[in-house]
């Protein structure tokens, strides 16, 4: 999107939506290590770009139906908290925020509402969020502990918008995933994505950059 594009947007809506994993911060890579070195033992294969934005429930039911492996019950209980602790466990030590993010998330709570929806547990959230520096920039947190169903299902972003009190076209989810994309396509709410390169033309794609630029052209400055 141009940057005017962008600042026409962000100046239509009342509440924005953001990610946390891939969007505000790098923690692909450590979700992905997690994932890997918790499902090695059970010979389940991992294609994180397949999972990426689902709730770790979600994931490991897909990575098992994927890979053709069968848990019991209290294996894949044990293979969902592994993979939950060695995340954190990397979190705690490595993480770091997407450059720009910060910035966006503080000038933007001077007039924009802003609700976080992450697959990630609450646990890993909370120290995801304390870690970057950003744990006080929402009104509210939702993670995959609050929800039933986790995305590319619009549960988690339609939440949001009840608790805000806001209709979905005034509303905007940021995203890094295709399967938070779908949710947000879902939910009925405009997205963009986040990416840390050059954007497609032609796309929805944007760069923390660029949305530091439209948000200075809305007359916010970060």
């Amino acid at each position: 999107m141009t940057p005017a594009a962008l600042s026409d947007l962000l100046a239509a809506k009342r509440l924005l939506i953001f990610d946390l994993d891939g969007t505000l911060v790098d923690s692909s890579p450590l979700h992905a290590r997690a994932f890997e070195d918790a499902c090695a033992p059970f010979g389940i294969a991992v294609d994180y770009s397949d999972i990426a934005g689902m709730t770790t429930e979600t994931a490991i039911d897909r990575l098992t139906d994927r890979s053709g492996v069968t848990l019991t019950d209290d294996q894949r209980r044990t293979l969902i908290a592994d993979k939950r602790l060695r995340a954190r466990t990397l979190i705690e030590t490595e993480l770091a925020a997407i450059p720009g993010a910060p910035a966006f998330l503080r000038a933007a709570g001077g007039r924009w509402r802003r609700s976080l929806c992450t697959s990630a547990s609450r646990g890993n959230a909370t120290a995801a969020l304390a870690k970057a520096g950003i744990a006080d920039c929402f009104e509210w947190t939702l993670t995959a502990d609050d929800v039933t169903r986790g995305k590319p299902d619009p549960e988690m972003f339609l939440a949001a918008l009840d608790l805000a009190g806001v209709p979905a076209a005034e509303a905007l989810v940021f995203e890094d995933a295709p399967n938070g994309l779908a949710a947000a396509s879902a939910a009925g709410i405009d997205a963009i994505e986040i990416v840390l390169d050059a954007p497609e033309p032609g796309t929805n794609q944007a760069t923390w950059a660029m949305l530091n630029d439209a948000l200075a052209a809305t007359g916010v400055r970060t």
